[in-house]
């Protein structure tokens, strides 16, 4: 039933609107790879301090092609020529009256990214409610090519921790009324969740592998930080469940699994994915639950079991009996797993 509901959403799509939204979501990612020779030009030929506006003012073009390549010639601009001064140009932009040239700042900022944009995250998000479906798809774009830059950070934290304070509005973007601006927080979405996902897990292990105590605590410090970053995102995630698009419940699963440290807190809606409907959903919800009870493990071998993890044991035996009824055709290393996470909690409780 899940599944008829999903195609039959893109069959009452008129075709000329849709062949019209796939048209611009593809231009407006392939316009880094296409630079018109007359952007080239504007670039090559005007000074520094008149360019940004000559660009910035040519995003009003009625030419959709001549605009995104416009955007990818400002994004182009190297870090030293790319001033405060140009930032504060594209802020101002996001809240031009013109749609084009709000959505033009925006995918400039998508192509920059980079430590250098992300005081233009707050106006970004202020353009997922924008009145255009173009500008909030670009924000969403923007949104995830920023935060999912790599911040220099050695042990990534801070890069997970924003990757938690904007996936609620990402979250959000997934319901909304247009299928491009959807596929735009879904793609952002998958950019944090799969850096987010890697750096939780590799600040786990070194739980495991450091025998300095100030390590340890720096690490230990990290992940309560994330874990109180990530509460916000959860109203967000209950809401997703109810979206009548499988996509958008599984997307909104895997962001718990990518950053959900606070395993209590998480389960509950790990519980409901297992029992969805469609089984993408359901498949989803099952790999990030492995992601977590792994986690488990790792901290559990390093002595760091939390009470959030020990209060989380009712709703790990419940996946559990999920998980193991043969008509739901889980797999074995998901069942595995899970187990030897109840048992390593079973163990931590019994040492308190």
């Amino acid at each position: 039933m899940a599944k008829h509901n999903y195609f039959s959403f893109w069959a009452r799509v008129p075709n000329w609107l849709l062949a019209q939204r796939m048209a611009v979501t593809v231009l407006s990612f392939v316009s880094p790879f296409v630079v018109s020779s007359t952007s080239c030009k504007l670039l090559a030929q005007t000074p520094n301090e008149q360019k940004v506006d000559q660009l910035i003012q040519s995003f009003s073009n009625e030419d959709l092609l001549e605009q995104l390549n416009n955007a990818t010639t400002l994004g182009n601009i190297n870090d030293r020529e790319f001033s405060r001064e140009t930032l504060n140009k594209l802020k101002q932009a996001l809240e031009n009256p013109d749609w084009r040239v709000r959505s033009g700042a925006a995918l400039v900022l998508s192509q920059k990214g980079g430590v250098i944009t992300k005081d233009a995250l707050p106006n970004l998000v202020k353009n997922l409610q924008d009145q255009n479906w173009f500008v909030r798809s670009s924000a969403a774009r923007a949104i995830g090519n920023i935060v999912a830059e790599d911040n220099g950070d050695p042990n990534g934290a801070n890069t997970v921790i924003e990757s938690a304070q904007f996936s609620r509005y990402l979250v959000e973007a997934l319901q909304d009324s247009d299928f491009s601006v959807r596929f735009s927080a879904a793609t952002a979405l998958v950019k944090l969740n799969t850096k987010s996902s890697f750096i939780v897990s590799r600040l786990i292990s070194n739980l495991s592998n450091s025998n300095d105590p100030q390590a340890r605590l720096a690490t230990a410090e990290n992940l309560n930080t994330i874990s109180k970053e990530v509460a916000p995102v959860l109203p967000n995630i209950a809401k997703a469940l109810k979206h009548g698009e499988p996509s958008v419940r599984g997307l909104a699963l895997e962001t718990i699994g990518s950053i959900g440290t606070d395993t209590n807190a998480t389960m509950p809606y790990l519980v409901t994915g297992l029992q969805d409907p469609d089984w993408t959903v359901r498949s989803r919800a099952a790999r990030s639950i492995l992601r977590i009870v792994t986690n488990i493990q790792e901290k559990a071998r390093a002595n760091f079991v939390t009470t959030s993890d020990l209060n989380a044991i009712d709703d790990l035996q419940m996946i559990q009996r999920i998980l193991q009824n043969p008509r739901n055709h889980f797999y074995n290393n998901e069942k595995e797993s899970v187990s030897l996470a109840i048992d390593a909690l079973q163990a931590a409780r019994k040492n308190r």
